[in-house]
Protein backbone atom coordinates (compact mmCIF):
# COMPACT_ATOMS: atom_id res chain seq x y z
CA UNK A 1 0.00 0.00 0.00
CA UNK A 2 1.50 3.31 -1.09
CA UNK A 3 1.83 5.92 1.70
CA UNK A 4 -0.38 8.98 1.21
CA UNK A 5 0.89 12.55 1.19
CA UNK A 6 0.14 13.15 4.87
CA UNK A 7 2.03 10.01 5.94
CA UNK A 8 4.96 11.01 3.76
CA UNK A 9 5.12 14.46 5.38
CA UNK A 10 4.66 13.44 9.01
CA UNK A 11 6.41 10.22 10.06
CA UNK A 12 5.07 7.75 12.59
CA UNK A 13 7.03 6.89 15.69
CA UNK A 14 6.24 3.19 15.36
CA UNK A 15 7.44 0.85 12.66
CA UNK A 16 4.28 0.24 10.63
CA UNK A 17 4.46 -3.07 8.78
CA UNK A 18 0.80 -3.94 8.14
CA UNK A 19 -2.12 -2.32 6.39
CA UNK A 20 -5.89 -2.59 6.27
CA UNK A 21 -9.09 -0.79 5.30
CA UNK A 22 -11.47 1.27 7.43
CA UNK A 23 -15.03 2.45 6.79
CA UNK A 24 -16.02 -0.35 4.41
CA UNK A 25 -19.45 0.20 6.00
CA UNK A 26 -20.78 2.86 8.36
CA UNK A 27 -20.95 0.24 11.15
CA UNK A 28 -17.15 -0.10 10.99
CA UNK A 29 -16.57 3.40 12.37
CA UNK A 30 -18.59 4.42 15.42
CA UNK A 31 -18.12 7.60 17.45
CA UNK A 32 -19.90 8.47 20.69
CA UNK A 33 -19.58 11.97 22.08
CA UNK A 34 -18.34 12.19 25.68
CA UNK A 35 -19.94 15.25 27.22
CA UNK A 36 -19.18 16.83 30.58
CA UNK A 37 -21.67 16.00 33.33
CA UNK A 38 -24.97 17.71 32.58
CA UNK A 39 -27.71 18.53 35.08
CA UNK A 40 -30.73 19.40 32.97
CA UNK A 41 -33.05 22.05 34.36
CA UNK A 42 -36.11 20.22 33.06
CA UNK A 43 -37.55 23.48 31.82
CA UNK A 44 -36.63 26.33 29.53
CA UNK A 45 -36.85 26.76 25.76
CA UNK A 46 -33.80 24.73 24.70
CA UNK A 47 -34.54 21.14 23.74
CA UNK A 48 -31.42 18.97 24.01
CA UNK A 49 -31.51 15.94 21.74
CA UNK A 50 -29.23 12.89 21.94
CA UNK A 51 -29.08 11.91 18.28
CA UNK A 52 -27.88 8.84 16.42
CA UNK A 53 -26.62 9.80 12.97
CA UNK A 54 -25.86 7.36 10.16
CA UNK A 55 -23.58 8.37 7.27
CA UNK A 56 -24.39 11.98 8.04
CA UNK A 57 -22.19 14.99 8.80
CA UNK A 58 -22.97 17.26 11.73
CA UNK A 59 -23.71 20.43 9.76
CA UNK A 60 -26.29 18.68 7.59
CA UNK A 61 -27.94 17.11 10.63
CA UNK A 62 -28.13 20.54 12.29
CA UNK A 63 -29.82 21.99 9.19
CA UNK A 64 -32.29 19.09 9.14
CA UNK A 65 -33.14 19.69 12.80
CA UNK A 66 -33.65 23.40 12.16
CA UNK A 67 -35.97 22.66 9.24
CA UNK A 68 -37.91 20.00 11.15
CA UNK A 69 -38.40 22.35 14.08
CA UNK A 70 -39.21 25.39 11.95
CA UNK A 71 -36.37 27.52 13.33
CA UNK A 72 -33.28 29.20 11.88
CA UNK A 73 -29.96 27.35 11.85
CA UNK A 74 -28.44 29.68 14.46
CA UNK A 75 -30.98 28.33 16.97
CA UNK A 76 -29.36 24.88 16.76
CA UNK A 77 -26.27 24.16 18.85
CA UNK A 78 -23.75 21.30 18.96
CA UNK A 79 -20.41 20.78 20.68
CA UNK A 80 -18.29 19.52 17.80
CA UNK A 81 -18.16 17.94 14.35
CA UNK A 82 -18.27 14.18 13.84
CA UNK A 83 -17.19 11.91 10.98
CA UNK A 84 -19.63 11.52 8.14
CA UNK A 85 -18.95 7.95 6.96
CA UNK A 86 -19.78 6.48 10.36
CA UNK A 87 -22.45 5.89 12.96
CA UNK A 88 -22.17 8.68 15.50
CA UNK A 89 -23.96 9.79 18.64
CA UNK A 90 -23.96 13.38 19.85
CA UNK A 91 -26.00 16.09 21.56
CA UNK A 92 -27.77 18.89 19.72
CA UNK A 93 -29.84 21.68 21.25
CA UNK A 94 -32.70 23.49 19.52
CA UNK A 95 -34.23 26.71 20.80
CA UNK A 96 -37.96 25.99 20.78
CA UNK A 97 -40.07 28.54 22.63
CA UNK A 98 -43.31 27.04 21.23
CA UNK A 99 -42.81 23.53 19.79
CA UNK A 100 -42.87 20.66 22.35
CA UNK A 101 -43.91 17.71 20.19
CA UNK A 102 -40.87 15.38 19.97
CA UNK A 103 -42.72 12.82 17.84
CA UNK A 104 -43.58 15.47 15.26
CA UNK A 105 -39.93 16.56 15.10
CA UNK A 106 -38.76 12.96 14.61
CA UNK A 107 -41.31 12.39 11.88
CA UNK A 108 -39.98 15.42 9.97
CA UNK A 109 -36.35 14.17 10.09
CA UNK A 110 -34.72 11.86 7.52
CA UNK A 111 -34.17 8.22 8.52
CA UNK A 112 -30.43 8.86 8.98
CA UNK A 113 -31.15 11.02 12.04
CA UNK A 114 -32.77 9.30 15.02
CA UNK A 115 -33.59 11.03 18.31
CA UNK A 116 -32.75 8.66 21.18
CA UNK A 117 -33.21 11.03 24.14
CA UNK A 118 -34.73 14.47 24.69
CA UNK A 119 -34.22 16.84 27.63
CA UNK A 120 -35.41 20.39 28.26
CA UNK A 121 -32.81 22.87 29.47
CA UNK A 122 -32.42 26.60 30.03
CA UNK A 123 -29.14 26.88 28.10
CA UNK A 124 -28.06 26.38 24.51
CA UNK A 125 -25.44 23.75 23.73
CA UNK A 126 -22.28 25.63 22.83
CA UNK A 127 -19.35 24.67 20.64
CA UNK A 128 -16.60 23.07 22.71
CA UNK A 129 -18.88 21.67 25.44
CA UNK A 130 -17.12 18.37 25.05
CA UNK A 131 -14.80 16.09 27.05
CA UNK A 132 -13.91 13.92 24.11
CA UNK A 133 -15.12 11.01 22.00
CA UNK A 134 -15.32 7.25 22.29
CA UNK A 135 -14.30 5.34 19.14
CA UNK A 136 -15.08 1.81 18.05
CA UNK A 137 -13.28 1.10 14.78
CA UNK A 138 -13.21 -2.06 12.71
CA UNK A 139 -10.20 -2.46 10.41
CA UNK A 140 -10.62 -5.09 7.70
CA UNK A 141 -8.58 -6.85 4.99
CA UNK A 142 -5.44 -6.64 7.13
CA UNK A 143 -2.26 -7.77 5.43
CA UNK A 144 1.43 -7.65 6.33
CA UNK A 145 3.21 -8.29 9.62
CA UNK A 146 0.31 -8.81 12.01
CA UNK A 147 2.64 -9.39 14.96
CA UNK A 148 3.79 -5.79 14.51
CA UNK A 149 0.20 -4.68 15.06
CA UNK A 150 0.15 -6.33 18.49
CA UNK A 151 3.56 -4.85 19.30
CA UNK A 152 2.48 -1.36 18.32
CA UNK A 153 -0.72 -1.57 20.37
CA UNK A 154 1.27 -2.65 23.42
CA UNK A 155 3.62 0.29 22.91
CA UNK A 156 0.67 2.71 22.68
CA UNK A 157 -0.64 1.47 26.03
CA UNK A 158 2.65 2.43 27.67
CA UNK A 159 3.85 5.44 25.68
CA UNK A 160 0.91 6.91 23.79
CA UNK A 161 1.18 8.32 20.25
CA UNK A 162 2.37 11.58 18.64
CA UNK A 163 -0.47 14.08 18.98
CA UNK A 164 -0.45 15.14 15.32
CA UNK A 165 -3.27 17.22 13.91
CA UNK A 166 -4.90 14.78 11.49
CA UNK A 167 -5.20 15.07 7.71
CA UNK A 168 -8.76 16.41 8.12
CA UNK A 169 -7.24 19.67 9.36
CA UNK A 170 -5.41 20.15 6.04
CA UNK A 171 -8.16 19.43 3.52
CA UNK A 172 -8.26 16.96 0.63
CA UNK A 173 -4.72 16.19 -0.56
CA UNK A 174 -3.48 18.83 1.95
CA UNK A 175 -4.89 21.54 -0.33
CA UNK A 176 -5.48 23.93 2.58
CA UNK A 177 -1.72 24.41 2.97
CA UNK A 178 -1.43 26.13 -0.41
CA UNK A 179 -4.64 28.10 0.23
CA UNK A 180 -3.33 29.35 3.58
CA UNK A 181 -0.08 30.52 2.01
CA UNK A 182 -2.00 32.24 -0.78
CA UNK A 183 -4.31 33.96 1.72
CA UNK A 184 -1.44 35.26 3.83
CA UNK A 185 0.57 36.43 0.82
CA UNK A 186 -2.41 38.23 -0.72
CA UNK A 187 -2.71 35.93 -3.74
CA UNK A 188 -6.09 34.70 -2.48
CA UNK A 189 -8.80 36.88 -0.94
CA UNK A 190 -12.06 35.95 0.78
CA UNK A 191 -14.59 37.57 3.09
CA UNK A 192 -15.64 34.21 4.49
CA UNK A 193 -14.66 34.31 8.19
CA UNK A 194 -15.05 30.55 8.61
CA UNK A 195 -12.70 29.90 5.70
CA UNK A 196 -10.16 32.38 7.08
CA UNK A 197 -10.35 30.69 10.47
CA UNK A 198 -9.88 27.27 8.91
CA UNK A 199 -6.79 28.41 6.98
CA UNK A 200 -5.38 30.07 10.09
CA UNK A 201 -5.76 26.75 11.91
CA UNK A 202 -4.07 24.98 9.01
CA UNK A 203 -1.00 27.19 9.35
CA UNK A 204 -0.68 26.68 13.11
CA UNK A 205 -1.29 22.95 12.77
CA UNK A 206 1.36 22.62 10.07
CA UNK A 207 4.04 24.25 12.23
CA UNK A 208 2.97 22.14 15.22
CA UNK A 209 3.16 18.90 13.21
CA UNK A 210 6.59 19.90 11.87
CA UNK A 211 7.81 20.29 15.46
CA UNK A 212 6.63 16.76 16.30
CA UNK A 213 8.31 15.50 13.11
CA UNK A 214 11.60 17.11 14.17
CA UNK A 215 11.41 15.58 17.63
CA UNK A 216 10.68 12.10 16.26
CA UNK A 217 13.57 12.36 13.79
CA UNK A 218 15.90 13.59 16.58
CA UNK A 219 14.75 10.88 19.05
CA UNK A 220 13.43 13.37 21.60
CA UNK A 221 9.70 12.92 21.10
CA UNK A 222 9.45 11.46 24.61
CA UNK A 223 12.61 13.03 26.05
CA UNK A 224 12.94 16.51 27.56
CA UNK A 225 15.37 18.94 25.91
CA UNK A 226 16.61 22.27 27.24
CA UNK A 227 13.91 24.91 27.33
CA UNK A 228 10.94 22.54 27.08
CA UNK A 229 7.50 23.52 28.36
CA UNK A 230 5.50 20.81 30.13
CA UNK A 231 1.72 20.50 30.17
CA UNK A 232 -0.32 18.91 32.94
CA UNK A 233 -2.37 15.94 31.75
CA UNK A 234 -6.04 16.81 31.32
CA UNK A 235 -5.38 20.52 31.87
CA UNK A 236 -4.31 23.57 29.91
CA UNK A 237 -1.85 24.51 32.67
CA UNK A 238 1.85 24.37 31.82
CA UNK A 239 5.24 25.04 33.41
CA UNK A 240 8.88 25.25 32.32
CA UNK A 241 10.77 21.97 32.54
CA UNK A 242 13.65 23.53 34.50
CA UNK A 243 11.25 24.22 37.40
CA UNK A 244 11.31 20.51 38.29
CA UNK A 245 14.26 18.18 38.91
CA UNK A 246 15.14 15.95 35.94
CA UNK A 247 14.48 12.80 37.97
CA UNK A 248 11.02 13.87 39.11
CA UNK A 249 10.16 15.16 35.65
CA UNK A 250 11.21 11.91 33.98
CA UNK A 251 9.06 9.92 36.40
CA UNK A 252 6.02 12.15 35.85
CA UNK A 253 6.51 11.94 32.08
CA UNK A 254 6.64 8.14 32.21
CA UNK A 255 3.52 8.02 34.39
CA UNK A 256 1.61 10.23 31.94
CA UNK A 257 1.07 12.93 34.57
CA UNK A 258 2.75 15.54 32.33
CA UNK A 259 3.48 15.84 28.62
CA UNK A 260 6.02 17.76 26.56
CA UNK A 261 4.28 20.54 24.63
CA UNK A 262 4.93 22.27 21.31
CA UNK A 263 4.03 25.71 20.03
CA UNK A 264 0.73 26.64 18.44
CA UNK A 265 2.30 29.60 16.65
CA UNK A 266 1.23 33.20 17.09
CA UNK A 267 2.44 36.78 16.79
CA UNK A 268 4.04 37.02 20.26
CA UNK A 269 7.29 35.34 21.41
CA UNK A 270 7.24 31.58 21.87
CA UNK A 271 6.97 30.42 25.51
CA UNK A 272 9.79 27.87 25.28
CA UNK A 273 13.46 28.81 25.81
CA UNK A 274 16.99 27.70 24.88
CA UNK A 275 17.26 24.68 22.55
CA UNK A 276 13.51 24.14 22.34
CA UNK A 277 12.79 27.77 21.45
CA UNK A 278 15.56 27.79 18.83
CA UNK A 279 14.16 24.65 17.22
CA UNK A 280 10.54 25.85 17.30
CA UNK A 281 11.53 29.22 15.85
CA UNK A 282 13.36 27.44 13.03
CA UNK A 283 10.21 25.46 12.20
CA UNK A 284 8.21 28.70 11.95
CA UNK A 285 10.97 30.46 10.00
CA UNK A 286 10.79 27.70 7.38
CA UNK A 287 7.32 28.98 6.41
CA UNK A 288 7.57 32.81 6.38
CA UNK A 289 4.11 33.18 4.84
CA UNK A 290 2.62 31.60 7.96
CA UNK A 291 4.46 33.93 10.30
CA UNK A 292 3.28 37.01 8.42
CA UNK A 293 -0.29 35.72 8.27
CA UNK A 294 -0.48 34.75 11.94
CA UNK A 295 0.78 38.19 12.86
CA UNK A 296 -1.72 39.82 10.52
CA UNK A 297 -4.61 37.91 12.10
CA UNK A 298 -3.30 38.54 15.62
CA UNK A 299 -3.08 34.85 16.60
CA UNK A 300 -1.66 34.32 20.08
CA UNK A 301 1.02 31.83 21.06
CA UNK A 302 -0.31 28.73 22.79
CA UNK A 303 0.90 25.25 23.65
CA UNK A 304 -0.41 21.76 22.89
CA UNK A 305 0.87 18.37 24.17
CA UNK A 306 2.92 16.45 21.64
CA UNK A 307 1.83 13.15 23.16
CA UNK A 308 -1.67 11.65 23.09
CA UNK A 309 -2.59 8.90 25.57
CA UNK A 310 -5.72 7.01 24.45
CA UNK A 311 -7.82 5.94 27.41
CA UNK A 312 -9.60 2.59 27.81
CA UNK A 313 -7.73 1.18 24.82
CA UNK A 314 -8.79 -2.39 24.01
CA UNK A 315 -8.60 -4.53 20.88
CA UNK A 316 -9.77 -7.87 19.61
CA UNK A 317 -9.40 -10.10 16.58
CA UNK A 318 -12.96 -11.42 15.95
CA UNK A 319 -11.48 -14.48 14.24
CA UNK A 320 -8.07 -14.94 15.94
CA UNK A 321 -7.03 -17.73 13.59
CA UNK A 322 -6.74 -15.48 10.53
CA UNK A 323 -6.44 -11.96 12.07
CA UNK A 324 -7.88 -10.29 8.97
CA UNK A 325 -10.08 -7.98 11.04
CA UNK A 326 -9.17 -5.91 14.10
CA UNK A 327 -11.62 -4.04 16.32
CA UNK A 328 -10.20 -1.12 18.31
CA UNK A 329 -11.97 0.72 21.12
CA UNK A 330 -10.61 3.83 22.86
CA UNK A 331 -11.44 7.27 24.24
CA UNK A 332 -9.74 10.49 23.15
CA UNK A 333 -9.93 14.01 24.58
CA UNK A 334 -11.52 16.83 22.60
CA UNK A 335 -9.30 18.25 19.87
CA UNK A 336 -7.42 15.02 19.16
CA UNK A 337 -7.68 12.67 16.21
CA UNK A 338 -8.39 8.94 15.91
CA UNK A 339 -6.11 8.93 12.86
CA UNK A 340 -3.20 9.76 15.20
CA UNK A 341 -3.83 6.42 16.93
CA UNK A 342 -4.58 4.34 13.84
CA UNK A 343 -1.46 5.36 11.93
CA UNK A 344 0.75 4.17 14.81
CA UNK A 345 -0.86 0.71 14.61
CA UNK A 346 -0.97 0.09 10.86
CA UNK A 347 -1.57 1.92 7.62
CA UNK A 348 -5.35 2.31 7.43
CA UNK A 349 -6.84 3.17 4.04
CA UNK A 350 -10.22 4.91 4.08
CA UNK A 351 -12.57 2.91 1.83
CA UNK A 352 -14.34 6.15 0.85
CA UNK A 353 -11.24 7.87 -0.53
Amino acid sequence: MTPNTFDAMFPTRAVVAAHGVIKTSVEDFQVTELAPEITFSGSGEHLWLWVRKTDTNTDWAARCLAEACGVSSNQVGYAGLKDRHAITWQWFSVQLPLEHDIDRIQAALPDEIQIEQAQWHNKKLKTGFLKGNHFRISIKAIEGDKDSVEHNLGSILKQGVPNYFGPQRFGNDLSNIAKAKDLFSGRFKTRNKNLKGMLLSTARSHIFNDIIKWRIEHTCWDRVIEGDVMGLSGSKAWFHAHEESPEVLAARLQQGDVHITAALWGEDPVQSTLQCAEMEQSMADAVPEYQAGLKQFRAKQDRRPIRLMPENLTWQWPIPSDKNELILSFDLPAGSYATAVLREVLQAKDHNR
